[in-house]
């Protein structure tokens, strides 16, 4: 594990949620990210090159994210966030599909919702993979950034096999698919570092009686257990949390 390459990832999924039109990674100040867009989707996306070959793409996760650290209206935005980001983006398109045109041999199927935002991304990142010399792509994404930055890591790897390198780094992803994918993922991805801080509800969602897997490399940090466990389901979901503890582990 390169948990200085992570933090760098971590820190990159916090800073895609700056104002979108202006965003400027803190890592890379010189370079101007390609933003994309999609309105009807609500999906975003920056993708920038690290001043040579090496490719970032970074999603987006829900701007309804909270600052659980400072928030005074705990009780409210708590009810807000299960109910914006939970339910209406999570748990209510809970519809599996298979997006390509023959069904999958590995009965492969993923959330009907993620799927339909990235492919509103998809066409405009595969141009600008095309238009470039390439040698490595990382994905990367906190919250629904994450499960987005997982189809787009397995996504990459069928379409442009054996081109470049890929690796891939979530943090608080919801599960994406069902057993056909992971199995898929697993096999295809083998650089894949999905990270869960504490008791982050948004990892445990969609359920597993609701046919939904997540994909290897499960990666613990901070503390699992707490006597306040609803409050500290939502708030370990922070991409702060990641950071913070993330930086621990690699020495900063």
């Amino acid at each position: 594990m390169d948990y200085s390459k992570a933090l760098q990832c971590a820190i990159l999924s916090r800073e895609i949620y700056q104002d979108f039109a202006s965003i400027r990674f803190s890592d890379f100040p010189s370079i101007t990210p390609e933003l994309i867009s999609q309105a009807d989707t609500d999906t975003q996306c920056a993708v920038f090159a690290d001043g040579g070959n090496a490719i970032y793409i970074v999603f987006q996760g829900s701007t309804s994210d909270l600052d659980w650290e400072t928030n005074l209206e705990f009780k409210q935005e708590l009810v807000d966030f299960k109910q914006e980001v939970i339910q209406e983006q999570i748990v209510q398109d809970k519809e599996q599909v298979y997006p390509y045109g023959a069904e999958s041999k590995s009965g492969a199927k993923m959330h009907k919702g993620f799927v339909t935002a990235y492919f509103s991304v998809r066409d405009q990142i595969f141009n600008y993979l095309r238009s470039r010399n390439v040698s490595r792509v990382t994905v990367t994404g906190h919250s629904l950034g994450g499960a987005l930055a997982t189809l787009c890591t397995v996504d990459l790897q069928f379409n442009f096999s054996g081109q470049f390198a890929i690796d891939n780094y979530t943090f608080g992803a919801p599960r994406v698919g069902n057993d056909g994918f992971v199995e898929s993922f697993n096999r295809r991805i083998p650089d894949s570092f999905r990270f869960v801080y504490g008791m982050d509800i948004v990892a445990a969602i969609p359920r597993v009686w609701q046919g939904y897997r997540h994909v290897d490399q499960e990666y613990r940090l901070g503390n699992r257990f707490s006597l306040q466990f609803l409050s500290r389901r939502f708030k370990d979901h922070s991409i702060e949390n990641y950071i913070n503890e993330l930086k621990k582990q690699a020495g900063r």
